[in-house]
């Protein structure tokens, strides 16, 4: 009996790695150390870009076939997550997977970058090279099987009940105090097709914005805790209204808690549901249509 031993040395393994095609992946980060070792330690695995602005991002994007992007959160966080506002439509197009990589993670920024639309967030740390290889493999596995299961329903009705369609042209009024909140809302909005977004910085500017044009707003995302006015009383006075309108448009409330009396409060003062931060898209749209529905011939 004979057996054949096959030996492959290391050098011979990356060869055989290297014959695959790789995949193109994007890498964003204002810090040139950072840019430096990643590129050193995935350029094995895949073609890599490297940009520090988001207009490079795009442009990169639109001349490459992306197979991935990776955001680098350093020190300055709002940076990273403007940028990914600025490329996320483009990325949701061409059904890019983006996820954020930070040296010092913590669970405020995880929150925002689930909220946005990110696929995964993670810490860089030394010697964790292979988890974040295989992390980017899996995302761009996961994308790629998403990307069949779209085409295989390219027979159905382009007019089909899509939940979107009911906020497409519409104007919505968002009630927050807090400004990274609006940009992150505006980010997971803006591939509505025509949905205008009006923010208001507290309760009383809510109310008054209402008051003062009633049948301009189709949707009113309240978020329940804010200064000068909160979101219970900017909502009992929206339903004391005369207009038809006060009555009839939705007020989704927007709160970090799940406890069943703040709930309950929010339903008595007169909000149709409630949306627990942080939201994603899939929650927004989950919770809004079926008010959407009702609401879509008051104009």
């Amino acid at each position: 009996m004979f057996y054949i031993i096959i030996i492959i040395f290391n050098k011979d393994l990356d060869a055989l790695n290297n014959s695959q095609e790789k995949k193109h992946i994007l890498i964003v980060s204002e810090e040139p150390r950072v840019l430096a070792e990643l590129k050193s330690e995935l350029t094995d695995y895949f073609d890599i870009s490297i940009t520090a602005t988001s207009k490079a991002a795009l442009a990169a994007m639109e001349m490459y076939e992306m197979s991935a992007i990776v955001i680098y959160i350093y020190e300055n966080r709002k940076a990273a997550f403007s940028v990914f506002s600025d490329i996320f439509g483009l990325a949701k197009s061409k059904n890019i997977p983006i996820t954020f990589l930070t040296e010092r993670g913590n669970d405020e920024d995880e929150n925002t970058a689930f909220a946005l639309g990110a696929v995964d967030y993670s810490a860089k740390r030394s010697g964790t090279a292979d988890a974040l290889i295989n992390r980017i493999k899996l995302r761009i596995n996961s994308s790629e099987n998403e990307k069949k299961l779209i085409g295989s329903y390219d027979d159905f009705s382009s007019d089909k009940d899509v939940p979107e369609t009911f906020l497409v042209n519409k104007t919505i009024l968002i009630a927050d105090d807090v400004e990274l909140n609006k940009d992150i809302i505006s980010a997971m909005l803006s591939e509505i097709e025509g949905l205008a977004i009006e923010f208001a910085s507290d309760g009383k500017e809510a109310v008054e914005k209402f008051e003062k044009a009633p049948n301009k707003y189709f949707l009113i995302l309240m978020d329940v805790h804010m200064p000068v006015m909160d979101g219970l009383e900017a909502t009992r006075n929206i339903r004391r209204l005369s207009c038809e309108n006060a009555r009839k448009i939705p007020i989704i409330a927007v709160t970090a808690s799940t406890d069943e009396k703040e709930i309950e409060l929010c339903l008595k003062a007169g909000m149709n549901n409630i949306l627990v931060k942080p939201i994603s898209y899939e929650k927004f749209l989950a919770v809004s249509a079926e008010y959407c529905k009702e609401n879509g011939d008051h104009k």
